[in-house]
């Protein structure tokens, strides 16, 4: 009896011991995400995938794994108490997520304040630069600059720019208008950027009247809305979409430039279809690898302090289901190959790709990273201190 006593004891102590003081292995990860709006089913697929993934890792190597959520969709200031909860509670030693820019704009500036890496799988139009950030994405010069040079040669001079009510759009025909198409001495045949539904109508009939050699589509939130691609498919004109983290629900006339390819030959790219429950695109590929660049890191550093994750991601070099690709040592950015593609009815036709891994500027083109910036804040205050907005019926639903 006294010895069974003695070893229950020594049970409670010792689980005692394990959940009071948490093994020296235990891996603390936040995922980034919107909860809530427009984007949020998109994100939610992207954080169950990466859980998914850490989750397999936690099982097959007997790992303690505490995976935490943050709500990028709440305001500011609930925001930043989120964060701050998960400091003190010793869970934020990195930051996984966040679909797309606006979501980093408002994670961001916080995790700075507090010393936390945030490592972003998405594209950017190239407005950060932050020893905090680690950026697997493509930015606008590695795909815009391409993109338009073969536009011009391949499907005619006469472009027509359709973006959303956004930062990314904004500063996407500023690049276009003031850089691309002048140096050429070309104006665009119409330029327009969706608020609301309601406004798509007219922005249709305008196409009709001018009607465009292609038109350059960068409306990509709106794409998440199956009313709006509805609407979409009546442009007869020849569609190009620079949207190169998702795929666009089209297929008849349309082109789309992306670092991802459906390759059939990548065994990469096949596990990548097996892994998920949809379809394929860049932005999935580039979070399961940001899951799988920390888990190798972390093996090998036992450590999730910012500096040395920052370090261990430094001039990595990987070929994912998008291909090889190359984290800019500076984490100003990602090397990434580049493809332009038809999509087909029955199969999507490679037409173009880079010879080489295509080098990012986060702020590229004529204009000083101070012009820049000067830029989106003027357009961030014009737009009611929203980084993008969109409504249908009158309700905002970004």
């Amino acid at each position: 009896m006294k010895r069974t006593l003695i070893a229950l004891a020594v049970i409670l102590i010792a689980a005692f011991a394990y959940f009071a003081f948490p093994s020296p292995d235990s891996m603390k990860v936040v995922l980034v995400g919107d909860e809530s709006g427009g984007t949020a089913a998109r994100d939610k697929h992207m954080l169950a995938l990466m859980e998914a993934r850490l989750q397999r890792f936690a099982d097959t190597h007997q790992v303690n794994v505490e995976i935490s959520y943050l709500d990028a969709s709440l305001p500011r200031v609930k925001l930043e108490t989120q964060i701050q909860s998960f400091v003190d509670d010793g869970l934020a030693d990195v930051l996984l997520g966040c679909g797309d820019s606006s979501c980093v704009r408002r994670v961001l500036p916080l995790a700075e304040s507090y010393g936390i890496n945030l490592v972003y799988p998405g594209s950017s139009e190239g407005l950060f630069k932050s020893r905090y950030l680690i950026h697997l994405g493509v930015v606008a010069n590695q795909y815009l600059f391409p993109a338009v040079s073969w536009v011009r040669k391949h499907l005619g001079e006469n472009i027509f720019y359709l973006g959303s009510e956004s930062a990314r759009s904004r500063m996407m025909g500023r690049m276009l208008s003031n850089q691309l198409l002048k140096a050429s001495g070309q104006t665009l045949a119409g330029e327009e950027y969706l608020d609301t539904f309601e406004e798509l109508p007219s922005i249709l009939d305008k196409i009709s009247v001018y009607q465009p050699d292609v038109v350059l589509l960068d409306m990509c939130e709106w794409l998440l809305h199956p009313t709006f691609v509805q609407a979409l498919r009546d442009i007869k004109q020849r569609k190009f979409s620079l949207c190169t983290d998702q795929r666009m629900p089209i297929v008849n006339d349309l082109y789309f430039v992306s670092h991802y390819y459906d390759h059939k030959r990548n065994r990469l790219n096949n596990e990548l279809n097996k892994t998920i429950n949809g379809t394929p695109n860049a932005l999935l590929s580039m979070a399961l690898l940001a899951i799988d660049m920390y888990i190798d890191g972390w093996q090998k550093q036992r450590a999730n302090h910012a500096s040395e994750i920052a370090d261990y991601f430094k001039g990595k070099n990987a070929f994912t289901a998008a291909g090889s690709m190359a984290v800019d040592f500076h984490n100003e950015g990602s090397w990434h190959s580049v493809f332009i593609v038809r999509s087909d009815p029955g199969d999507d036709k490679l037409l173009w790709m880079s010879d080489v891994l295509m080098r990012p500027v986060m702020f590229p083109g004529l204009e000083a990273p101070s012009d820049w910036q000067h830029n989106l804040t003027i357009y961030w205050r014009n737009n009611r201190g929203r980084w993008r907005t969109g409504s249908m019926n009158g309700k905002p639903w970004l």
